[in-house]
């Protein structure tokens, strides 16, 4: 499959998404001036810095632990995790999250063994909700027989969550195996200088992250796709944002925030960069009233996105071949996009070619759409019954099993050789030797 017809399939995703939205992860809050007049573009900065801009939930996250963050500052991209508990689990329950050394998501099973499968992505990955134990790397690594890390980070768009693979791939916790998990609503955090910002969300002090972080952005000069570093490479930048000129300089002249100024009805909202990156998406523009340029900046902003995915894997693609990787690619989704499938609505055609464009260049994939439309025509219950047992926002521990054991066949067969759990002889001697994860025992033959 061509570049081109990549991203015309992407167009088509991105229309779809105008009448069905797969994901509200991202969908900006509520102004409180919604139901009068809209804002002028200064005084819509204004709001938006007063709403998401708090200098005690700044301080609170620079502290150093312990103190209970749920996430720390990072000067690339932004945060990482950090150990906390915090009350957001199944039935009002609190979650238990810790981290290693280098960061990943506490090793539960067979932390003493070599580990050669690491894992990358959003909450998804992480496995936001749940305790460390409950996570689907740990679901599959308790029945396979081997660890598997967990790298992922609430929040990361599909860049945010390449760079820190590319940064822990090439330290020593590296794998020969990589997993590389896409959530419905990831494509457009690349984009973001200010996720919280863009998405006009106000974290709460033990929750603060979305801060700003490395991002991609199109040189509309050039054509080609550039990493922009943090604005806020060091705590002093972000304690900065508290003031207003700041945050002004920083972001008034984005095009995803002009985007999605316009989406909010601003009246006054800068074309200048708009007009050009649509220029360089080729994709057409309505200018004409404040109902014909929401639509027209939704769908320019759902397209670029879907095109910075496709570069990313591209980068993706190239980083293992050029280290002698394995990657396989994961699509998960939150609960409407799900029960979109399960009420019979077809794959967003984005998702199609995104799949497509995978195979072609031999990757493998696993679309979690597909499990669960199989497993909910086991039931005779309303989609709507059935993915309440599973999700309770991000997967429950009964969500993230369903998950692993979904996932659990095409890891098998892509691992060489296979889990001990599925050779067909070994003994202890073998398994306490770590031999298997070099070579099957004499005779095995992968189980089914």
């Amino acid at each position: 499959m061509q570049r081109r017809k990549f991203l015309e399939s992407a167009a088509l995703g991105a229309t779809a998404l105008l009448t069905g939205r797969a994901s509200s992860a991202d969908a900006p809050a509520p102004s409180k001036s919604s139901a009068g007049p809209a804002l002028r573009y200064d005084a819509w900065l204004g709001a938006r810095h007063r709403r998401v801009v708090s200098a005690a939930h700044i301080e609170a996250f620079l502290q150093p632990p312990p103190n209970n963050q749920w996430a720390k500052f990072d000067p690339e991209l932004g945060y990482v995790p950090s150990d906390s508990v915090q009350r957001d689990g199944v039935d009002g329950s609190r979650t238990v999250y810790r981290y290693g050394a280098a960061g990943e998501r506490k090793v539960i099973n067979y932390a003493d063994r070599p580990c050669r499968v690491n894992t990358y992505g959003n909450s998804f990955t992480q496995c936001h909700q749940v305790s460390d134990g409950e996570t689907w790397q740990e679901y599959l690594a308790a029945h396979l027989g081997e660890p598997i890390r967990n790298f992922g980070v609430g929040g990361y768009g599909v860049f945010q969550a390449f760079a820190r693979l590319r940064r822990m791939e090439q330290a020593a916790v590296q794998a020969p195996y990589l997993i590389f998990n896409l959530y419905d609503d990831d494509h457009r955090r690349t984009l973001m200088r200010w996720r919280s910002f863009i998405i006009n969300s106000e974290r709460s002090s033990e929750m603060f992250h979305g801060n700003p972080w490395t991002h991609l952005r199109p040189n509309l000069d050039s054509g080609h796709w550039e990493e922009i570093p943090s604005a806020c490479p060091t705590p002093a930048a972000l304690r900065e944002l508290v003031s207003l000129e700041r945050t002004r300089a920083i972001m008034a002249d984005h095009e995803f925030v002009h985007l999605t100024a316009m989406q909010e009805g601003v009246p006054d909202v800068p074309q200048d960069r708009v007009r050009r990156l649509a220029e360089w998406a080729e994709v057409k523009f309505d200018f004409t009233d404040a109902a014909s340029r929401r639509q027209s900046a939704a769908k320019l902003g759902d397209y670029v996105a879907r095109a910075s995915t496709l570069h990313v894997m591209e980068q993706l693609h190239a980083f293992a071949s050029q280290h002698g990787r394995r990657v396989m690619v994961v699509l998960s989704y939150g609960t409407r996009a799900a029960l979109r499938a399960c009420e019979g609505a077809p794959k967003l055609e984005a998702n199609l070619a995104l799949l497509g464009w995978l195979k072609e260049r031999g990757i493998p994939t696993f679309d979690a759409l597909d499990a669960h439309v199989a497993d909910f025509a086991q039931f005779r219950i309303p989609a709507a019954a059935y993915l309440k047992r599973l999700y309770n926002g991000h997967y429950t521990p009964a969500g993230n099993q369903f998950f692993a054991f979904a996932l659990k066949r095409a890891l098998v067969d892509w691992l060489d050789p296979n889990p001990m759990a599925y050779q067909a002889r070994g003994t202890i001697i073998d398994f306490q030797d770590g031999k298997y994860l070099d070579q099957p025992p004499a005779d095995a033959r992968p189980g089914r």
